[in-house]
């Protein structure tokens, strides 16, 4: 029987949370390294995002705002005034706005603009020597991962259960189905930002574990890691990594700021793959 040891070289849960924050310093220690070919590529995430984000902006923030407004003056008054009504519309329209805005910019800058995301977290590997070579990466992976075909200590999830989602998002399939996934759940989960303060938290909460399963996704590909190891590994920490994907979704949100986010957070994630790689906080033992 193959388990995880997971004693040796604990690293502190809030730690993972704080990668994608070490991503934006790495960037500010190396500008001339890797500001360029960010900037180029901002300028085309901002050249296909305006083609979307001007329509949203100019025609359906009235629609939104027009539509909450009869919900929350059905729901609040008589026990508030329609003015109180009308200003919770309003700032719930304009934070629905803001949330349709950076998801749509992520989702074209992940699928429009290119590979740089990849060039980024393999130039982080690169820096630390852990670049895998093509010799061998079956054994490192089985190393650090547990065997690739042996499945006898997979846990079963609820499909689309928080774990279960994670997992599919890190697993290396190009499917339709995987691809769809994303978007039909951003879809069906959009009408909870109507909800005050409460629903965009569960919106973002919800999002977010697409970048939780997404933070390691190219390592797994560089080592060939099989589905089997990639359940184990996230289902192993994850809690670790939701809170890695839960603050680079919130950094990615960000107005403008975002747009930078979206690559430093992947290189967060390259910094966290090594420091977990080179200690070995995830060796498999027998029984």
């Amino acid at each position: 029987m193959i388990k995880l040891d997971i004693s040796k070289g604990r690293v502190e849960d809030i730690r993972t949370a704080l990668y994608p924050v070490r991503g934006l310093f790495h960037l500010l220690h190396h500008p001339g390294k890797y500001a360029g070919p960010i900037l180029v590529s901002i300028l085309k995430v901002i050249a296909t995002s305006t083609v979307t984000i001007i329509p949203l902006l100019r025609y359906g923030y009235g629609p939104q705002q027009n539509l909450l407004s009869k919900i929350y003056q059905h729901m609040l008054e008589p026990k508030t005034s329609a003015s109180f009504a009308s200003a919770v519309a309003t700032a719930t329209a304009a934070v629905l706005c803001s949330v349709e805005v950076a998801t749509l910019t992520v989702q074209l800058g992940l699928y429009f603009v290119g590979s740089i995301q990849d060039r980024l977290f393999d130039s982080i590997l690169r820096e630390r020597g852990g670049l895998p070579s093509s010799e061998n990466t079956a054994g490192i992976s089985e190393k650090v991962g547990g065997p690739a075909h042996n499945t006898d200590d997979l846990r079963d999830h609820v499909f689309l259960s928080p774990r279960s989602v994670a997992i599919v998002a890190a697993q290396l399939e190009d499917s339709w189905s995987s691809f769809l996934l994303r978007p039909t759940i951003f879809i069906l989960t959009l009408p909870l930002n109507i909800v005050p303060v409460i629903g965009p938290a569960t919106f973002i909460g919800i999002q977010a574990l697409f970048r939780t399963g997404e933070a390691h996704k190219r390592y797994f590909n560089l080592y060939h890691w099989s589905k089997a190891q990639i359940h184990r590994r996230i289902d192993a920490r994850f809690w670790q990594y939701y809170r890695f994907g839960l603050m680079a979704t919130v950094l990615e949100m960000i107005p403008f700021a975002g747009y930078v986010f979206m690559y430093t957070n992947q290189m967060g994630a390259a910094m966290w793959a090594m420091d977990l790689h080179e200690q070995k906080l995830l060796e498999p033992k027998d029984d």
